[in-house]
């Protein structure tokens, strides 16, 4: 169980993989219709793939986690076609007023290994 005393800072809790393709942009857009950005993947989408490897490597989690914050820095847009791996590092802990927080780094990268975008969520952890 990912609780806060499992989470070790410095410590790499696995990849997961995404491509970006047609369907999906789809998906997105019938949601967010101005986020159409022709052949190159809508940056909101960005947030999506984090949250789909927090789901995927920091599993199995206890229930009552709240997201605290989220925020990404963008190198490049991916293209439609491209397949994307993203890693998640814990980086921080903390207990702030009895609450329990745990910072997670999130790094996405191309097929050729290139940095496409970071980002950092913070997690108030529920056990």
């Amino acid at each position: 169980m990912f609780n806060y005393d499992h989470f070790e800072v410095g410590k790499n809790y696995g990849s997961d993989t995404f491509t970006v393709d047609r369907d999906r942009i789809g998906k997105w857009l019938a949601v967010y219709p101005d986020d159409d950005n022709g052949d190159m993947m809508p940056p909101g989408m960005t947030a999506m793939i984090q949250i789909q490897c927090y789901m995927a490597c920091i599993t199995p989690r206890p229930k009552g986690n709240v997201h605290g914050s989220q925020f990404f820095e963008l190198h490049r847009l991916p293209k439609v076609g491209e397949t994307l791996t993203t890693d998640v590092e814990c980086t921080k802990k903390e207990i702030r007023k009895g609450r329990k927080w745990v910072e997670t780094t999130y790094t996405t990268r191309g097929g050729e290994g290139d940095v496409v975008f970071t980002g950092v969520m913070t997690t108030l952890v529920a056990a």
